[in-house]
């Protein structure tokens, strides 16, 4: 599907946040609670876990994802109380939207676990999402590699533009478009003339955050990293999996 000339208002507003983040039950399993400022959806993205946290970040990186809302819904789950049909509410984790295809609505999990309840959960969250003609998936973000972790949370701390890199984005866009392929280090030094190359490291790393320049997420991304302006391998594929 084509979400790229969307107005998202209606979307704004009907899968705003059902519930908000906590630390309850944590004393008996701790986690991860806390909120970063998401450019994509211009909005406070709250988290509690580590894995929401990397699968929240992933989105934000993957170009593909144009628009996602974290605990958008809520699903009905039924049971019987003796001889009395009753339900109670739950909420999944996050709703995408990607370019080329149909809403995603996500669960989040540390490990993957075959309990009773869960698969509950999972078969009423699959006729809530078919009703809708959305897809429902199940995702552990913490079994990605740790390398790949790692550049997550590092490009995160680049998604921001600072103010001056327009000075020096267009160049460097053109540059790699003559270079084809260039370690960043390489890239970065070749401003010496108009700039210390440690002005220019976080330009390059924001243009790679935003889906501009591509590099192999699936290696440490450093000054020592190729950059090109083809596609190479990208946050996108690992957010889709």
């Amino acid at each position: 599907m084509d979400w790229g000339n969307k107005s998202w208002e209606v979307e704004d507003a009907q899968f705003a946040p059902k519930r908000r983040v906590n630390n309850r039950g944590s004393r008996h399993k701790p986690h991860i609670i806390g909120s970063f400022y998401s450019p994509k959806t211009t909005k406070v993205v709250e988290y509690e876990s580590l894995a929401e946290y990397l699968f929240y970040a992933l989105l934000e990186l993957d170009k593909s994802a144009l628009r996602y809302y974290v605990q958008p819904v809520e699903v009905d789950i039924p049971y019987i109380d003796g001889d009395t049909h009753r339900s109670w509410t739950h909420v999944p984790d996050v709703l995408v939207f990607r370019q080329g295809s149909v809403p995603i609505l996500y669960q989040i999990k540390d490990t993957s676990v075959d309990e009773a309840h869960l698969q509950h959960i999972n078969f009423a969250c699959v006729n809530f999402a078919n009703q809708r003609e959305w897809n429902y998936k199940i995702v552990y973000p913490k079994t990605m590699p740790s390398v790949v972790a790692r550049n997550v949370k590092f490009l995160m701390g680049h998604l921001v533009e600072r103010h001056g890199f327009e000075d020096y984005i267009p160049e460097v866009i053109s540059r790699l478009a003559i270079l084809r392929a260039v370690s960043i280090r390489d890239l970065a030094e070749s401003f010496s003339y108009r700039a210390h190359p440690l002005y220019v490291l976080p330009v390059i790393y924001h243009l790679i955050a935003i889906g501009a320049i591509s590099t192999n997420v699936n290696e440490v991304i450093d000054d020592l990293s190729e950059v090109s302006l083809m596609s190479l391998t990208d946050f996108g594929t690992i957010s889709h999996d």
